[in-house]
């Protein structure tokens, strides 16, 4: 008899003991998930940092070696190149003056369940 009350005592612990465990996965997962997704809006961010950087210079490049395009005409660049999914780059000079020019760059990618379109104008100095 103390033989069958022991395996009812052990097999209790047991589902207790998997109870337990699927507790901590739920967790475990959770913060997985928000992990995750804190990644993909880091790796949003520095591609929208990295195509931004790289309009200007395609800009400064432009309009230093002379060859402007139609003022607010918008340019769009080769952004795949990137590697970040749906991204979309488009360079537009909106002004040109002898120290400074006005540029807008539109700068858009996606990864995950991030989603990231800016849209901003920049002052580049001329030399």
């Amino acid at each position: 008899m103390k033989t069958r009350n022991c395996k009812g005592f052990l097999l209790t612990l047991v589902i207790v003991a998997l109870a337990l465990m699927g507790v901590v996965m739920a967790v475990l997962a959770e913060g997985a998930n928000t992990m995750l997704f804190r990644a993909d809006t880091a790796y949003v961010q520095a591609v929208e940092r990295n195509m931004t950087a790289s309009g200007l210079a395609w800009a400064r490049a432009r309009i230093t070696g002379g060859n402007v395009p139609a003022v607010a005409e918008p340019i769009d660049l080769d952004a795949p190149a990137f590697g970040a999914r749906n991204a979309t780059l488009t360079v537009s000079i909106l002004n040109v003056q002898d120290t400074q020019a006005k540029v807008r760059i539109r700068a858009g990618c996606s990864r995950g369940r991030c989603t990231l379109d800016t849209c901003r104008d920049y002052a580049i100095e001329l030399p």
